[in-house]
C-alpha cells in the first residue's frame, strides 16, 4: 500500500510539474525557433534583392551597349565605317542579344552592300547564332529535333515527326518547298500542323497554316511559330544541296526543324490569357 501511494504522490507531482516545465521549454523554444524562421527569411529577402540587384544592373548594361552599338552602327560621320567595323559591330550585336531582338533585317541589311566574300562573312556569323541557339535549344529536355532534307513541290512534301514516330505533343508538320531563290539563298516554305487526335485530353486550338521565307538570318529563339497545346515550333535554313544522284528533282534544301514548349519562348513574347484559360479547362476535365 505504501508503495501504491508513492506512485500516486509521484504521478500527482510529476502532473503538477508538467505545466512549468512546459512553460519552460516552450519559452526557450519558440522564441529560438521564431528568431531561425526570422534569420531564413531575412537571407532569403537579401539574396532576393541581391539577384534583383543585378538582374536591373545587368539589364541597364546591356541596354547602354545596344543603344551604343546602333548609335554607331548608323551614325551619320564623316569618316565612312569599313566594312570589317561593321561586320564586327554587326557580330557584337548577335553574340550579346540574339535571344532578345531580331536581328534579321540588320544582317540582310549589310549582305546587300557586301561583295561575295563579304556576303559570306555575313553568313558566318548568322550560322554561329544559329548553332549556338540550335545546341541550347537540343538540350530541353522536352523538346525535339528533326534534321531533314526536302525537295520544291507539293509531291515531294514531308511530315515532321514522320509516320512511325511518336507526334510532339499531338503535333505533326507538313513541310512544303514553294519556291528556291534564284541566288540559292532562301527558299519558301508552305507549313501546317496535322493534330494528332488521338492523343489523350488534348486541347485542339486554331491550326496553323503558313507560308513564309526562310533564310541563313532566321534564328529559332525570335522566329518561332506558336502552335496550340503550350508548344512551337522553328525551322532553320542550313542551305541548298546538289542532288548528284537524282538530278531530275532539282536541288535539295536542308532544314532543321525544332519543337519546344511554350515555357521556352523568347523575352519578347507574353502567353495568351485565351488560350491559357482553355488550357486550364482542359486539364481540369482531365483530372
Amino acid at each position: 500500500m505504501t508503495d501504491k501511494n508513492k506512485s500516486q504522490n509521484w504521478v500527482n507531482t510529476l502532473a503538477k510539474l508538467l505545466p512549468g516545465i512546459g512553460a519552460i521549454i516552450a519559452g526557450i523554444f519558440i522564441p529560438l525557433i521564431i528568431n531561425i524562421n526570422a534569420q531564413k527569411s531575412r537571407r532569403t529577402q537579401l539574396y532576393t534583392e541581391i539577384v534583383s540587384k543585378r538582374e536591373i544592373a545587368d539589364s541597364e548594361l546591356r541596354a547602354k551597349m545596344f543603344e551604343t552599338l546602333l548609335k554607331y552602327l548608323f551614325s551619320d560621320t564623316t569618316q565612312q565605317k569599313t566594312n570589317r567595323e561593321k561586320l564586327t559591330l554587326l557580330r557584337l550585336l548577335a553574340l550579346n542579344f540574339h535571344e532578345s531582338f531580331d536581328l534579321k533585317p540588320l544582317f540582310e541589311s549589310l549582305e546587300s552592300e557586301l561583295t561575295d566574300i563579304g556576303k559570306e562573312k555575313v553568313r558566318n556569323i548568322a550560322k554561329e547564332i544559329a548553332g549556338k541557339q540550335e545546341a541550347m535549344l537540343s538540350q530541353i529536355k522536352e523538346g525535339r529535333v528533326f534534321e531533314e532534307i526536302l525537295y520544291k513541290g507539293f509531291e515531294e512534301a514531308i511530315m515532321v515527326p514522320p509516320d512511325g514516330e511518336k507526334a510532339y505533343r499531338g503535333h505533326r508538320l507538313g513541310i512544303e518547298i514553294i519556291e528556291i531563290g534564284e541566288n540559292e539563298d532562301y527558299v519558301r516554305l508552305h507549313v501546317w500542323d496535322l493534330p494528332d487526335t488521338s492523343v489523350e485530353n488534348i486541347y485542339i486550338g486554331d491550326i496553323v497554316d503558313v507560308k513564309f521565307d526562310l533564310n541563313y538570318y532566321d534564328m529559332p529563339f525570335i522566329d518561332n511559330t506558336k502552335l496550340f497545346n503550350n508548344t512551337r515550333f522553328a525551322i532553320t535554313f542550313k542551305g541548298i544541296l546538289t542532288d548528284e544522284t537524282e538530278i531530275e528533282r532539282g536541288n535539295a534544301v536542308k532544314i532543321k526543324v525544332i519543337f519546344l514548349p511554350e515555357s521556352y519562348m523568347s523575352s519578347r513574347d507574353r502567353p495568351y490569357l485565351e488560350e491559357m484559360l482553355e488550357q486550364l479547362k482542359s486539364n481540369k476535365k482531365g483530372m
